[in-house]
């Protein structure tokens, strides 16, 4: 599959998408925002006569607005992004597989914890399987195996490693990280600016709407000096 960045990278979590619609009436793949989730569901889904609704797009948002239970009113299986952006969808999706509980009906994808937002219904436990899809691992990039994190946790100090990596490429490999779009960029400036760009627009729409900041300028700030959490630098002070 041909995407704007190049030839898709296939993703581990393909196949777990793939085995969780033969048996979940409702499918979430969650993760943080351009870590590839519409290209997965697009892999995932290829080879289905899926509907697609992108709640991105303002038409389709009012749409889901207006009438929810039509705009979820489709026999086979419907892909519905971004399902964040119209919550309310998900008390009509969840009358809609409570009459027809048939597996592969609903494959969606969210920016944030869906079922944890406080504006959503907890309207669909127990019908919903949520799959967590991070940016591309290094074997992903590689189309290699990986498995480094769980072998250190399963043999702890008797880990032994051995790789043909310099310790300058490894450095490098920590700087580009692996969001598709830095992955995609092979210049440092340009991947600079797209991390500047994507943490400005993490602050000024997605964590202002959902936790009420106001000071966004020192949550920036904390970002900058906290990376290993930086969820951590919008909680509240005591």
């Amino acid at each position: 599959m041909q995407t704007r960045l190049g030839p898709a990278i296939p993703r581990r979590a393909e196949a777990a998408v793939r085995e969780a619609l033969g048996d979940t009436r409702v499918v979430l793949v969650n993760g943080a925002r351009q870590s590839g989730k519409s290209t997965l569901v697009r892999l995932a889904a290829k080879n289905s006569d899926a509907e697609w609704r992108d709640l991105d797009t303002a038409l389709n948002r009012q749409a889901a607005l207006a009438d929810p239970d039509g705009f979820v009113d489709f026999p086979g299986l419907m892909v519905i992004d971004e399902i964040q952006r119209a919550p309310e969808l998900l008390l009509s999706i969840k009358a809609r597989v409570d009459v027809d509980p048939r597996p592969g009906q609903f494959l969606l994808t969210g920016s944030a914890r869906v079922l944890g937002v406080r504006s959503l219904p907890d309207s669909l436990v127990g019908r919903m399987e949520t799959i967590e899809l991070w940016p591309f691992s290094q074997g992903e990039i590689d189309s290699g195996p990986d498995g480094f994190i769980d072998a250190a946790f399963a043999l702890g100090d008797a880990l032994r490693h051995s790789s043909t990596l310099a310790r300058s490429e490894y450095a490098e490999r920590l700087l580009r990280g692996g969001f598709p779009e830095a992955v995609a960029r092979t210049n440092d400036r340009r991947r600079r600016a797209f991390f500047d760009s994507y943490v400005g627009d993490l602050i000024a729409r997605d964590i202002q709407q959902l936790t009420e900041i106001e000071r966004t300028a020192e949550c920036r700030i904390s970002c900058a000096c906290r990376p290993p959490d930086p969820a951590d630098c919008c909680r509240s002070p005591p």
